[in-house]
């Protein structure tokens, strides 16, 4: 049996939730759904207090629903308070787009980093997705490591709505910044020439000044990598560190270029463990952070 995204938030507060929580939750969707904005608003802000701040308690089952009712949808990571204000706006009247975005767009700009965080993820299971691609691009902005991975990590809407250009931006600000390249989905469907130069261009830069280069950087150059990328690849993966090694054997063996090959005979141990798949970009991103 299939579930929307709707019904199993519903089941998944039902378990956690007091019978008191339940109730205002209930009560506040209802307000909602015959279009009182102050229900909303204080809903939103509410909800923690209501409900609580616990992580949902998902089984494999709950997240392989999820994976069904929503391609992409990855709940793993959310709070019950989180689900709670995700059920309040999906309450929300939508039959006047340009007036629902206008609510959504005023949550975003009064929002809290509990709140932001919340609407970004909230966004990949609302209506009118196709609003939201410049909220999206402007998001990616912040300074703030955990917003913006709420919109990098675990979230299927960069892919599917982002230009290229901000897409670009997302993924050389995820490196910037520290945050793993390997949660971004879509990640190696959306590689592109211009990324993958960008991308050279920087770890050049980093290996001239002597500095460490994001072992992930290498998943997205590899598959553009011009001569400058394979001399970077060739030094590091002749004299690097261990992880460094093992990134640059995984972005290689995929290839099936001459130079890879010669690249990854200086240390066929390790070429052969990236080809076993003892050796995966989630390993790997697990240990570099």
């Amino acid at each position: 049996m299939s579930y929307t995204p709707i019904q199993l938030l519903e089941n998944w507060i039902l378990r956690q939730a007091s019978d008191a929580g339940q109730e205002w939750l209930d009560a506040q969707r209802q307000a909602v759904a015959q279009g009182d904005m102050k229900a909303l608003y204080m809903g939103f802000g509410f909800a923690p207090r209501k409900v609580g701040k616990a992580d949902l308690q998902l089984t494999e089952r709950d997240l392989n629903d999820a994976a069904e009712a929503r391609e992409g949808w990855m709940p793993h990571t959310w709070t019950i308070d989180q689900a709670a204000r995700v059920l309040l706006l999906t309450s929300l009247p939508s039959e006047d787009d340009a007036a629902y975005f206008a609510t959504i767009e005023k949550l975003f700009q009064t929002a809290e980093i509990r709140e932001q965080i919340c609407l970004y993820q909230a966004l990949q299971l609302l209506p009118h997705q196709e609003l939201f691609d410049d909220r999206l691009a402007e998001g990616i902005r912040t300074n703030i490591k955990s917003v913006f991975e709420s919109i990098a990590h675990n979230n299927p809407l960069p892919m599917e709505l982002m230009q290229e250009p901000a897409w670009n931006q997302m993924v050389l600000k995820a490196l910037f910044i520290g945050a793993a390249l390997d949660p971004i989905e879509g990640l190696d469907r959306r590689v592109n020439p211009e990324l993958a130069r960008m991308l050279i261009d920087f770890a050049h830069e980093r290996r001239a000044a002597k500095r460490p280069i994001p072992v992930e950087l290498w998943r997205v150059a590899a598959p553009f990598a011009d001569e400058i990328a394979l001399e970077d690849m060739r030094a590091l993966y002749a004299s690097g560190e261990q992880l460094e090694q093992s990134a640059i054997a995984l972005a290689l063996v995929s290839s099936a270029s001459d130079e890879a090959d010669v690249i990854l005979k200086t240390h066929p141990e390790i070429a052969a463990r990236a080809e076993r798949g003892e050796i995966t970009w989630r390993t790997i991103a697990e240990e570099a952070y």
